[in-house]
């Protein structure tokens, strides 16, 4: 009945996790109340600015109109103000949330139609200025609503189709060519936002269901240790029952599953049950032994000092064992010993033998994981937790001996504990990594590959290897190495052996169970140090960036365009001349100050999302030989005019590449801007492609420019460093370039690298992984992530 029970709550906890679309209405529920405290301003931030709009614009209709819409317009947003008050007072059920988006997307509908009121109140023929003001604001308007609105469809498409759907009525309806062509372009751009919208809102949807459902697994995992404990009591209840009947079961002892061996009062075995065999050793083959045989010294005096104190009476005691180097491995036994000499018919010992290895095992490694994450959450330094990771190998796999390895910067192996090995190990150990580092087992160590050797004491490894093993009485080793959750080797584990021992399926999850730990506490650790040591310079240049951003990005960009595009428009003369040459080259410099500005203004909106996490990677399969090519074209004007010269090297067989192709080709204007701006005229820039041995793309883009400083390599490549150098700042610029493309490669999954000598030149290196080519060949073996 207890076991009936246990299962019965083992099916409740698997089935507590209910279906995906049971979380649905929650994260539903989510989603809209980002959108709500997002708006929160609305009933006071729309008002101001119909007003600040009203007393600005010229009116195209009577000011009592006008007047009569600000108030309908105050009214609603009034309103508005108080069914939010409402909203957040109540305290909401997830399956009734559909009933407030309905009624909040109603009120919004109604918000937008009235504010397109704009149109028919200040909308003068005479004043293109201040029609394309009112455009302007209609298309801010949309953008900012489809970013802060994308989460609920409903509510993202009544904060915007009417805006939008009234600007391109609203152009098309003057029949004028400019007005026109900006109504039709509205189309795809908000089908382009909205599709971000939707990509936004997958986003936001998975991530709360990872988190709904990690909240469900834990909840899960407490009913379940619950219930586990539940049956351990229960189990120790039944094992007590079972002993105290034990007595009486002895006739069934031929079918137990336990060992039963009965010795003479001098432990030499007259029986042995069937169940002997599950130890290795045949029953008759026990017949005849010494019972006390296969212990240690130390094992078998505390086993007669139990015997020789039980005296002749009935008594039992049990105790657990270890017994080394029994069939090739060591294992963990309970005895129960009971003193039968008083019985007429016995005159010796009874001996119940369990194999409790798994279980021993299993609480040893419970018991070492435990104290090491408790050792991790109280701060103890990465030294003393490794050694406690080390110690409770030991304690795990009796009879061996557990070293903890780190790799530093430079891919050296240091000892970080080994708490049982000699005092000369860590230099030893250090002047092998050296010989070994770029031999077969370095390369296997730093591939990620468990090693497994059963004969250190051989000369076949050498008279510094076998040597040492020898005085150290090592024999065998288990390395496992330990890996980060990129992928990366950052250590090893290492379990030394007296004897030739191999490990089977168990030690084998140990071992991968314990490198894991062993990456979970080093990663840990240096995140926290990474983390302290990080914190005061990223608040000072956060707040200096949200500052810079705030006063440049959204500001300037509307004066921008209203620049360029008129000083284009008097460049190019189309109204008529200007009536000196003096005016066209100002034109000129005011059209491409705004265009460099307004580069400018994109660069740092790029590396915002960047930072953010918010820019999207659209992949395709492109061409990067043309990507190559086009990039070399748009800066032709740039090369001729400094008389520079660009090579391009290509493979004979050039795969297809899955890639963002806006961010390529963005990568390879950067780096070719780079490359044209700091090298002098009638230098040379050459670029070359190449599919290296372990199949990843290699692009590197040469200079013979200025260079930059070796101190400074590394600061060029953080937004907003640049060289502080004379010949250097010449050249201006925000210093966000190599920051954005470094940014958008390590997105794919590459690395990026920069060489530079000073006077000499510069080489940026970028390396793409090879699962990332597509190539033409059917039969080529194509990689996969993480292969």
């Amino acid at each position: 009945m207890a076991l009936g029970n246990v299962q019965e709550q083992t099916k409740q906890v698997l089935a507590a996790d209910g279906p995906a679309d049971s979380r649905d209405p929650a994260i539903r529920l989510e989603l809209f109340s980002a959108i709500m405290h997002s708006y929160r301003a609305l009933p006071v931030f729309f008002p101001v600015v119909t007003a600040a709009l009203a007393l600005t614009l010229e009116p195209a209709a009577p000011a009592w109109l006008v007047t009569v819409w600000w108030l309908v317009i105050v009214a609603i947003h009034v309103e508005y103000h108080f069914y939010q008050h409402r909203y957040f007072d109540a305290v909401i059920e997830p399956e009734h949330v559909n009933g407030w988006i309905r009624a909040t997307a109603t009120r919004y509908w109604l918000m937008n139609i009235f504010w397109l009121g704009l149109f028919p109140l200040f909308w003068n023929s005479g004043s293109d200025i201040q029609n394309f003001a009112i455009l302007m604001i209609f298309i801010v308007h949309v953008v900012m609503a489809a970013q802060t609105a994308f989460q609920i469809t409903p509510i993202t498409i009544s904060v915007t189709l009417p805006i939008m759907a009234g600007v391109i009525g609203m152009c098309i309806s003057t029949f004028e060519t400019t007005y026109l062509a900006l109504g039709i372009a509205c189309t795809p751009t908000y089908l382009y936002l909205l599709r971000l919208a939707q990509q936004q809102r997958k986003a936001a949807t998975e991530t709360l269901d990872l988190r709904l459902r990690n909240a469900d697994l834990i909840r899960d995992l407490g009913h379940a240790r619950d219930v586990s404990e539940a049956a351990r009591r229960q189990a120790e209840e039944a094992n007590d029952q079972l002993k105290r009947r034990e007595h009486h079961f002895r006739a069934l002892v031929e079918n137990a599953f336990d060992v039963v061996l009965v010795t003479d009062e001098n432990a030499i075995v007259q029986y042995a049950s069937p169940a002997a065999a599950k130890l290795g050793l045949e029953p008759d083959a026990l017949i005849g032994m010494n019972s006390l045989t296969f212990l240690t010294d130390e094992q078998r005096k505390e086993v007669l000092g139990i015997a020789s104190s039980s005296g002749n009476g009935l008594t039992s005691s049990t105790y657990e064992l270890v017994v080394p180097n029994y069939n090739g491995s060591t294992i963990w036994i309970e005895a129960t010993l009971t003193n039968l000499l008083g019985d007429e018919n016995v005159r010796g010992y009874v001996i119940n033998l369990r194999d409790i290895t798994l279980r021993k095992r299993a609480e040893t490694e419970q018991r070492s994981q435990f104290q090491v994450l408790q050792a991790l959450a109280t701060g103890e330094p990465l030294t003393e937790v490794m050694a406690r990771l080390a110690l409770g190998a030991e304690e795990t796999n009796p009879g061996a001996r557990a070293a903890v390895f780190l790799l530093d910067g430079t891919k050296d192996l240091v000892t970080s504990a080994a708490p049982n090995l000699p005092d000369d190990f860590e230099s030893w150990i250090g002047e092998f990594w050296k010989r070994q580092k770029e031999g077969f087992f370095g390369q296997a160590a730093l591939s990620a590959s468990r090693i497994v050797v059963t004969n250190l004491q051989d000369r076949e490894h050498g008279d510094f290897v076998s040597s040492y093993m020898r005085k150290a009485g090592i024999q065998s080793l288990w390395f496992q190495p330990i890996v980060s959750h990129n992928g990366s080797v950052i250590g090893s584990f290492a379990l030394y052996f007296p004897t030739a021992v191999e490990p089977g399926a168990w030690e084998n999850d140990y071992l991968a169970g314990i490198a894991h730990l062993c990456s979970i506490a080093i990663e840990r650790r240096r995140s926290e140090e990474n983390l302290r040591r990080a914190t005061e310079s990223a608040e000072l240049a956060n707040r200096a960036k949200t500052k810079f951003l705030a006063n440049m990005s959204h500001e300037l960009r509307t004066p921008l365009n209203a620049i360029i595009g008129f000083s284009e428009i008097m460049r190019q003369q189309m109204f008529g001349p200007l009536g000196t040459e003096r005016y066209i080259e100002y034109t000129n410099d005011i059209h491409d100050s705004g265009r460099h500005l307004l580069n400018v203004i994109d660069d740092i909106l790029d590396i915002s999302k960047i930072e953010a996490g918010r820019y999207a990677i659209e992949e395709e399969e492109i061409d990067f030989a043309d990507v190559l090519r086009w990039s070399i074209e748009m800066m032709r004007a740039r090369t001729i005019e400094k008389q520079q010269t660009i090579t391009l090297a290509l493979p004979d067989e050039m795969p297809l590449l899955r890639a963002d192709q806006r961010a390529m080709r963005q990568v390879m204007l950067n780096l070719l801007s780079n490359a044209s701006k700091f090298t002098p005229v009638g230098g040379r820039i050459n670029l070359a492609v190449a599919i290296d041995g372990q199949g990843d793309l290699g692009l590197s883009v040469k200079d013979n420019g200025i260079g930059i400083p070796a101190d400074k390599l590394q600061e060029v490549l953080e937004p907003f460093g640049q060289v502080d150098d004379t010949n250097a700042r010449q050249h201006g610029g925000t210093g966000l370039g190599l920051p954005i493309t470094k940014s958008l490669i390590e997105m794919h999954g590459g690395d990026f690298v920069l060489h530079s000598e000073l006077g000499h030149g510069t080489t940026a290196t970028m390396t793409l992984p090879g699962w990332r080519l597509v190539w033409q060949d059917t039969t080529a073996m194509t990689a996969t992530p993480g292969a």
